[in-house]
């Protein structure tokens, strides 16, 4: 019973975050920090503070270089590596012996660079993947084996809220059994942007 209790608290703490990001995104008092920043420092930072709930779940982070420089909200940045890496752990694939999430840039897109959050999980079923960044929509809600995933379906809401709000654009690819990737489309940093 008590340790019942304490899911719940853990669970209503979340929805309370949650709840609170979302309704600070669409505040007009939103002032976002936009800066030049290595996103690999940022999705550094992001795997820092996932590292005891992978470890707990015995998935390795990985970041790897290069990533790009971007001029971006880097709180933002910073919630949609964290929103995707702890989904990715959370539906890591327990039958698997090499369970792992990562983040790599790709080859820049036109009009944009782009970063690929990909794991070896459970995958997304098929007929979840056109709905999974609407709110409190869970691709394995239904599924026993993923029962013990707890989760309110806000968090990839709140990833699109976010890409949207730094001008891009989020893709996901998935194979149940296989894995997911998330591919983020982001302006990059123009050449002496910042520099006075």
């Amino acid at each position: 019973d008590a340790r019942n209790r304490r899911t719940n608290v853990r669970h209503l703490i979340d929805l309370t975050q949650k709840l609170e990001t979302v309704a600070r995104m669409h505040n007009d008092g939103d002032n976002p920090v936009v800066q030049e920043v290595s996103s690999g420092t940022v999705a550094a930072e992001a795997a820092r503070q996932l590292r005891e709930m992978a470890d707990a779940r015995g998935v390795e982070i990985r970041v790897l270089d290069p990533l790009p420089t971007l001029t971006i909200d880097v709180g933002r940045l910073e919630l949609t590596f964290v929103n995707l890496l702890s989904n990715a752990i959370k539906y890591s694939d327990e039958a698997k012996s090499v369970r792992w999430v990562e983040i790599a840039g790709l080859e820049n897109a036109d009009g944009g660079c782009q970063i690929a959050v990909r794991d070896n999980g459970l995958g997304i079923p098929p007929d979840s993947v056109a709905k999974i960044f609407e709110r409190f929509t869970r691709a394995h809600a239904q599924r026993d084996d993923a029962g013990h995933v707890g989760g309110l379906g806000l968090g990839l809401s709140i990833v699109e809220d976010c890409v949207g709000a730094m001008h891009g654009r989020i893709e996901v690819q998935s194979a149940e059994g296989v894995g997911t990737t998330f591919v983020l489309t982001l302006p990059c940093t123009p050449p002496g942007a910042l520099k006075p």
